[in-house]
């Protein structure tokens, strides 16, 4: 509790000491990135702003630097200051704040005139001759200072001088280059959270007072020190024919309104009073069977500070036998532009409603809420503010700590069940393998949750994986033998086999499979189940043994997405790439 109290008293001194440097010093540029262009065209919504990426800075007619240090194709350049926007550069000071969470080499270079002074790629620092590893003050973050006076140019990782050189910089201007080819639909923005560009050299006080400030950003899970802001936008959950739930967080305690209604202006609200809790669930009440809304949220804060999600859209789910369309993902992890990406693509399918198979976070247990306030919602939210979002816990989120308070509809153990229409979804934790096991209380859940449905489909969702192709997971194919799965899972398979469950989906491999129909362990074209491993929606890709499972109907490495028509009588699979194009597709009848 004191070093968490310690975390907020420093990150209070930095807005505090943020606040007066604005006034003192007036940096050319200050600037927090968490970069998301939200969905398009009347679908925009104030939530996301380019203000929150380099995009306003990038150079379209790029130009030719000679002296580039790293031998790489530029992905994009970036003027951050030129000629009018300082005086002199005779002292300056710049200042990262870097999150790497990838596992491809990217790169960045700063180039003052044409004089590259400094480089990242590929976990090494260049300058000039020179070369450094990179060592990340906390696995994936790093806290970098570049300061020039007096014709010395220091470098400065984590607060510890790493490089003195004697430099002559005449030129004013401030470009950026970006290295990022074998990482599809980074940018910049995406790696460089934080930003700054000091009239003066910081002093080795300064350096180390912005250093501890900035990881006690990364400690609360906040995005700005000082901004009043959510820090999860409104998301949706459990479309029913007259009510839906939605969550949201704030930086701070703070009450909020919620406004709704079929058309504009919205007709009806709730009041939410400020409480010790920043995480807000509501639940709209009275609405009616497959209708089309709108909602905004609006809060403030103790000193009338003010937060708007703009006009949002949901729908109420059906109680009749019309057909459902879904999506499904999975593995969302550590790369919000992927999840964006796919966040797109889905939206011009307007699904009901996702499905997410879990790892919603690389790790996002209790001492790492950044990975949900600062990956998993910046990628994701566009779509879940106005596409319902169901996931099941993954490892990644084992505690169910984060999870839970994200997601109060789970059970204090991780599972729950919905319908949509003619749909029954049954949403398991496998983090609890003694629970799936018979006797187990997710196992006698299930049974007789199953045995009581009359939905016509039933569909059983985890995150760990009964059938696998993967290489390693379940032994080693490369110099041995492979289970092909998690064989403690087989009597949960009876149990679905009895009851009448078609299709099971799952997570946790960073790749796409499906297998033949399955039953008794065996493929059984029959009678069957569909098992459908579904894991490319941001975590870092796997592979496939190398010799081919028999059970295994299609496999995929890449980055991906998929979605179900369902109606009375008929299944349609389609798995898609980020692009949008087909890569399977499974049709089956009822």
């Amino acid at each position: 509790m004191k070093f968490f109290l310690l975390f907020i008293c420093h990150l209070l001194l930095f807005a505090s000491q943020h606040a007066q440097a604005q006034t003192a010093d007036q940096p050319i540029l200050d600037r927090w990135f968490w970069p998301n262009k939200g969905l398009p065209r009347n679908a925009a919504s104030p939530l996301f702003q380019d203000s929150l990426s380099l995009r306003p800075y990038q150079i379209h007619q790029t130009s030719y630097y000679p002296n580039q240090q790293i031998n790489e194709p530029v992905s994009a350049q970036y003027q951050l200051a030129d000629s009018t926007g300082t005086e002199s550069l005779d002292s300056f000071s710049m200042e990262f704040w870097l999150l790497d969470h990838v596992n491809h080499p990217v790169g960045f270079e700063i180039f003052i005139g044409e004089t590259s002074v400094f480089a990242l790629w590929n976990g090494s620092y260049y300058f000039s001759k020179a070369t450094k590893k990179q060592l990340p003050w906390d696995q994936y973050w790093a806290h970098v200072v570049l300061t020039y006076s007096d014709g010395l140019l220091e470098i400065r990782e984590n607060g510890v001088l790493i490089s003195s050189q004697k430099k002559l910089l005449t030129e004013r201007t401030i470009v950026l280059h970006s290295y990022l080819k074998h990482e599809p639909y980074m940018e910049l923005d995406d790696w460089i959270k934080h930003l700054v560009i000091h009239k003066n050299a910081l002093n080795e006080t300064q350096i180390q007072r912005n250093f501890v400030a900035h990881q006690a950003i990364k400690k609360t899970g906040k995005r700005f020190p000082d901004r009043f802001h959510f820090m999860a936008e409104p998301y949706l959950f459990a479309p029913a024919p007259s009510s839906i739930q939605l969550t949201f967080e704030t930086d701070r305690s703070a009450k909020a309104e919620i406004w709704y209604g079929t058309e504009l202006p919205l007709q009806h609200s709730i009041s939410i009073p400020a409480g010790k809790e920043s995480i807000i669930t509501a639940t709209l009440p009275d609405l009616i069977p497959a209708q089309a809304y709108f909602y905004q949220v609006l809060a403030e804060d103790s000193i009338g500070n003010t937060q708007d999600s703009g006009v949002l859209t949901f729908r109420t789910s059906h109680e009749t036998e019309d057909p459902v369309f879904f999506g499904i993902v999975s593995d969302t992890e550590a790369r919000p532009w992927i999840n964006e990406q796919i966040g797109l693509k889905l939206w011009d399918e307007r699904p009901d409603f996702v499905i997410h198979m879990g790892d919603v976070t690389d790790g996002g247990k209790e001492n790492d809420q950044w990975q949900w306030t600062q990956e998993y919602f910046p990628g994701s939210a566009a779509l879940t503010s106005r596409i319902p979002m169901a996931p099941v816990a993954g490892n990644g989120e084992g505690d169910l700590f984060w999870y839970n308070q994200y997601h109060p509809q789970a059970s204090p153990g991780g599972y729950y069940k919905f319908s949509y229409g003619i749909g029954e979804f049954f949403m398991m934790n496998s983090n609890d393998m003694d629970g799936l096991q018979p006797g187990g209380q997710q196992y006698e859940w299930l049974k007789s949750a199953l045995e009581t449905s009359n939905c016509k489909w039933k569909f059983v969702s985890m995150h760990h994986a009964p059938y696998s192709a993967d290489e390693d997971d379940y032994g080693n194919t490369w110099t041995g033998n492979s289970t092909h799965g998690d064989r403690t899972l087989q009597p949960l398979i009876k149990l679905m086999e009895d009851n009448g469950v078609q299709v099971m989906f799952f997570g946790h491999l960073h790749t796409y499979m499906r297998t033949f129909p399955m039953k008794e362990d065996k493929i059984n074209l029959k009678e069957g189940i569909h098992f459908i491993q579904v894991g490319g929606m941001g975590g870092n890709l796997e592979d496939f043994a190398p010799t081919r499972i028999p059970f295994v109907a299609k496999t995929y490495r890449g980055f991906h997405y998929l979605t179900v028509a369902l109606t009375t009588t008929s299944f349609e699979l389609r798995m898609y790439n980020t692009e949008g194009a087909m890569l399977d597709q499974l049709l089956l009848s009822n």
